[in-house]
């Protein structure tokens, strides 16, 4: 992805992030269900599902979609950037995640 390497072209490692998002879509509504916390009732829940979804768009921007190397990197952070929020606003169940602490 950052350097333009034969892997990128393996099956596998072209079917992996398809089988990673399916899993964590499925979990997050698996989750909901589970809690009976549903998105649009609750705020941090609504936050995360979009989130969520940010950090689906940027990855395959980052693998796949992104033209030029520069777009895939800054895909790229954009989706770990995503995700480290989407954790925090797991961890403290606040829409604003680790920023409601500052």
């Amino acid at each position: 992805m950052i350097r333009d390497n034969n892997l990128l072209n393996h099956k596998l490692i072209r079917i992996l992030p398809h089988i990673v998002d399916t899993i964590l879509l499925v979990s997050a509504i698996a989750l909901t269900i589970i809690l009976s916390q549903y998105p649009f009732l609750a705020d941090w829940l609504t936050v995360k599902f979009f989130a969520l979804i940010a950090y689906i768009i940027f990855g395959t921007i980052a693998l796949k979609r992104g033209k030029t190397r520069k777009i895939r990197i800054v895909a790229l952070s954009g989706a770990l950037l995503t995700f480290a929020f989407v954790a925090s606003v797991a961890y403290y169940h606040h829409p604003l995640g680790i920023f409601a602490e500052l």
